[in-house]
């Protein structure tokens, strides 16, 4: 079935990919081109092309000005291009570069049939009208034909901040409409829904599409707000809380804390993050090839992009380790598409960043040995480990690992507490506050 031709017999207009950006990004929102002075944030392309540099294929990350003109350059080539409705800070689309969500996207698949996509249109046109025992659909703003699947756009008249708190309600909130679109009739995947992050990239309108056409975008509606997606959804998944969180007024903050005012509020940089040595995502690309089956092929590559993360491994290098990938996936199960690909490495944001051990070998289906502490409380835990050290250290004269003892219980309590403050670990471990500052990694 022609998604597109479906589309056109519903009477939307098909809007062209400069229209259809301009509409998510209007004027001002992005820095003029080459005017670096302006410091706004900007969109984030990656192009995934068909050449290849050291054996590995080329992956082009481009920044999007407010002239638009870098999509006329990718459009222009039969590339797979993919960008988010987000605008980031620097480079870099780790999300705690993002800045502004301009519009919510939700990714559609299984829609196969006339009477699927009808459906889903009478979601939309019925929306909260609809019988009790079904879910409708806010009216999207518009909706892009990728060639198999469906995205719906949901464009906000004003752009949100992505404050951590904010990030919360609204992945809670995508994710029950994710749900609705999927598991309501419209969709032949309903056992098998695909939650995605709020920092989702989508293939570029515009673009080639997999079966060789173009994406398509057809607007089928108005901007809207976050309150209007809230009438679609149970009281407990909308998203109402959009006030910055702070254990201090920004006044009061500004005085504690100078340096972290300048950075975060007047230059709008990003927060830090702990970094891992980069042997872990070395050894976890190992573990897939050892251990990937089917059925769990995806949550290999999510984990593979929160290791990634955590190991500073830039999200260009990570594409272009999965695209190698493909094809061992593609030979243990069904096939393993890019585009399920590229939902996977979604997860290359802060939102995975402290994902649960025991649910990643549950889910990966890949087993991991896990510190043993015996029973003990994590505390006792790190003194035992401690002293442990300090007696091998006497036996044999000299620092274990070539390194001072108390360097390796700092590295432990990061290890199990990644998004941990200095000030947590002096209080568990009992080191000295100079001892911590000082192996601090």
């Amino acid at each position: 079935m022609d998604l597109t031709e479906m589309l056109l017999e519903q009477g939307f207009q098909e809007i062209d990919y400069r229209a259809f950006y301009r509409d998510i990004f209007p004027p001002g929102c992005f820095e003029r081109k080459g005017v670096y002075a302006d410091q706004k944030p900007n969109g984030i392309i990656v192009e995934v092309t068909e050449e290849r540099i050291g054996g590995k294929q080329k992956i082009m990350r481009h920044t999007l000005t407010d002239d638009l003109e870098k999509l006329d350059e990718v459009v222009s080539r039969d590339n797979f291009c993919i960008m988010s409705p987000i605008s980031y800070i620097g480079k870099s689309r780790q999300a705690k570069n993002a800045r502004y969500l301009y519009a919510m996207a939700i990714d559609l698949d299984g829609v196969t049939s006339e009477k699927r996509f009808n459906f889903l249109m009478q979601q939309i046109e019925n929306g909260d009208r609809m019988m009790g025992f079904v879910w409708g659909l806010p009216r999207p703003t518009y909706i892009v034909s990728s060639g198999t699947g469906l995205h719906l756009y949901y464009v906000f008249e004003e752009r949100i901040p992505l404050f951590q708190n904010i990030v919360e309600e609204l992945e809670k909130l995508k994710r029950r409409l994710t749900w609705q679109a999927w598991t309501q009739g419209a969709s032949e995947l309903h056992d098998n829904v695909q939650y995605e992050s709020l920092f989702q990239g989508f293939r570029i309108v515009g673009t080639a599409t997999k079966n060789g056409n173009r994406t398509a975008a057809f607007q089928t509606g108005e901007k809207i707000t976050v309150a209007y997606l809230n009438q679609y959804v149970p009281g407990e998944y909308r998203a109402n809380d959009f006030e910055y969180k702070s254990k201090f007024p920004l006044e009061e903050a500004k005085k504690r804390y100078p340096e972290w005012y300048g950075r975060r509020i007047i230059q709008q940089k990003p927060r830090g993050t702990w970094v891992c040595k980069r042997d872990l995502y070395e050894w976890w690309k190992r573990k897939i090839h050892e251990g990937a089956t089917q059925g769990h092929r995806y949550w290999c590559m999510m984990t593979l992009a929160t290791y990634a993360l955590k190991c500073g491994v830039p999200y260009e290098e990570l594409l272009q380790d999965g695209i190698e990938m493909l094809d061992f996936l593609n030979s243990v199960g069904d096939a393993f598409t890019m585009d399920d690909l590229i939902h996977a490495l979604e997860a290359y944001n802060g939102d995975y960043m402290t994902y649960p051990i025991d649910t990643i070998i549950a889910r990966t289906d890949i087993y991991i040995k896990k510190n043993k502490r015996n029973g003990r409380k994590q505390m006792l835990h790190l003194k035992m480990a401690r002293s442990n050290l300090e007696i091998l250290n006497e036996d044999n004269g000299k620092a274990l690992q070539g390194r001072p003892d108390k360097a390796n219980i700092v590295q432990l309590w990061q290890q199990e507490h990644p998004n941990g403050r200095k000030a947590d670990c002096i209080r568990d471990t009992g080191l000295s506050k100079p001892t911590v500052y000082r192996w601090w990694k």
